[in-house]
């Protein structure tokens, strides 16, 4: 994987001309526009040492997302927030990087007493924490959920735990846990699509279902 760091280029102050002598009209030479150094050529460093970076950086940005409540942020997000924050950027896709990151970043807020707040990172397109998620359920000693909706009812959990950790606004009655929006949108679609298939040929002569056998009993 490649890193590199970037430095700002800082400006260079430039004196204006002095007035020219007593003997000749007192005039004054504009001074020259300010300009910046050549921006710093970028300084490689390690996978390692990038990995580092992030999940130093890690901590405030999710503790951000924490203090909105039902507050979320994708995989794709979260890459971005730390290599903007830290200067630290790679052109390696964040899917090659970011559950390390997340399983550093879970082991040591648990460490710290502190609520799992990688339960606030989903994935962009399904909107579920995703196996990664099996980390935080190692670190409090229970077993893998294998069921995703089991899972993700899991980390909507203890993303509430995040919201009031956070001192997130939260609603009279205390709020709920919930899914992520996208996820929830695909439970409800499997839900209807379900119901659908679970209902019975009608018979168009007398009403009545028709039954696996596709004739009808009271027709036959």
């Amino acid at each position: 994987m490649s890193l590199e760091t970037t430095t700002p280029a800082s400006p260079t102050d430039v004196e204006p001309d002095e007035a020219l002598e007593d003997d000749r009209d007192e005039t004054e030479t504009p001074a020259p526009e300010e300009t910046s150094e050549p921006e710093a050529p970028a300084e490689p460093v390690t996978a390692a040492e990038g990995e580092d970076v992030w999940v130093a950086a890690a901590r405030p940005v999710l503790t951000e997302v924490a203090g909105t409540y039902h507050g979320l942020i994708t995989h794709t997000e979260f890459a971005g927030r730390l290599q903007a924050d830290t200067g630290v950027r790679t052109r390696s896709n964040p899917s090659n990087w970011i559950g390390r990151v997340l399983a550093r970043v879970a082991a040591e807020v648990h460490a710290a007493g502190e609520p799992p707040l990688t339960a606030l990172v989903v994935h962009g397109v399904h909107g579920t924490v995703g196996e990664s998620y099996d980390e935080v359920l190692r670190l409090q000693d229970a077993d893998p959920i294998s069921d995703p909706l089991a899972r993700e009812k899991h980390a909507a959990l203890a993303r509430m735990e995040c919201y009031r950790w956070a001192d997130a606004t939260l609603p009279a009655d205390g709020g709920n846990a919930a899914l992520s929006p996208r996820y929830d949108m695909v439970v409800t679609r499997e839900r209807k699509k379900n119901r659908e298939e679970a209902q019975p040929d009608i018979c168009p002569t007398c009403f009545m279902a028709i039954p696996p056998t596709g004739e009808c009993d009271n027709c036959a």
